[in-house]
């Protein structure tokens, strides 16, 4: 089963125009994403002197067990100075345990957008931002981050290695198989970036599908024949290995 949401790219220099004028309390958004450890990225001062006064990074974070960061997929970006220092930032932070195990029917697509301009660094996040807007975060004017899914892309990227997920050690003999509904990305190379759990019947079963998916590569996503950063949804199926 592949779940494909009808959605329309976003342009960075759009963002530009929605910098929020004073810099928020950035307190409620570390509330909001769990974080136990945090870097709030700076603004490059070689950037302020040559005559740039804000700019927009979006990234999607990814999680191991523990919620040390393992990965940071950028989204958006009006500069890579902001990029390199975005993400040299977010990978120093730390969420609260459990990470990519989703709470049932809360599933969390980890989005940030960071907002930079001469008042400071504003850091949104717009979980659930994918297929809706977050309404606790109107006042910014932050739109949902909207990307494409395989059915919107020029053709639907073939996969060139998917190694089946399987259960290992102790949770071999305990579990029978199932399955899992994984929200994963795909970046402009074809490898799957930032995978997280919605929705799966055993942490076991959860862990192995994030195993096996992280691993996975397809063709190079193309948008009207430009490579482009996709989403998707999917079920992942394994079985326990025989003996």
């Amino acid at each position: 089963m592949i779940r494909r949401p009808v959605i329309v790219c976003l342009s960075s220099l759009a963002l530009l125009a929605l910098l929020p004028a004073q810099p928020a309390d950035n307190d409620a958004s570390i509330e909001k994403l769990r974080l136990v450890n945090f870097v709030m990225p700076d603004f490059p001062e070689m950037l302020r002197a040559s005559g740039h006064h804000r700019g927009v990074v979006t990234v999607a974070i990814g999680r191991d067990a523990e919620g040390l960061v393992n990965d940071v997929l950028v989204l958006d970006s009006t500069h890579t100075r902001l990029t390199l220092s975005t993400v040299e930032a977010v990978k120093r932070w730390k969420f609260a345990r459990p990470a990519n195990l989703q709470p049932p029917g809360r599933p969390i697509v980890p989005i940030v957008r960071f907002f930079f301009g001469t008042k400071g660094v504003v850091m949104v996040p717009t979980s659930g931002g994918l297929v809706g807007r977050d309404r606790g975060y109107d006042r910014f004017d932050n739109p949902p981050v909207e990307l494409p899914s395989f059915a919107d892309l020029d053709a639907v990227p073939k996969p060139i290695h998917a190694p089946r997920p399987k259960f290992t050690g102790s949770a071999a003999g305990r579990v029978e198989g199932g399955s899992a509904i994984v929200k994963f990305f795909v970046d402009e190379t074809g490898k799957v970036r930032v995978p997280i759990v919605l929705e799966c019947s055993t942490p076991e079963l959860g862990l192995a599908a994030l195993a096996a998916i992280e691993q996975w590569t397809y063709e190079p996503p193309r948008l009207a024949g430009r490579p482009t950063i996709a989403i998707e949804t999917g079920t992942v199926t394994f079985a326990r290995p025989r003996s």
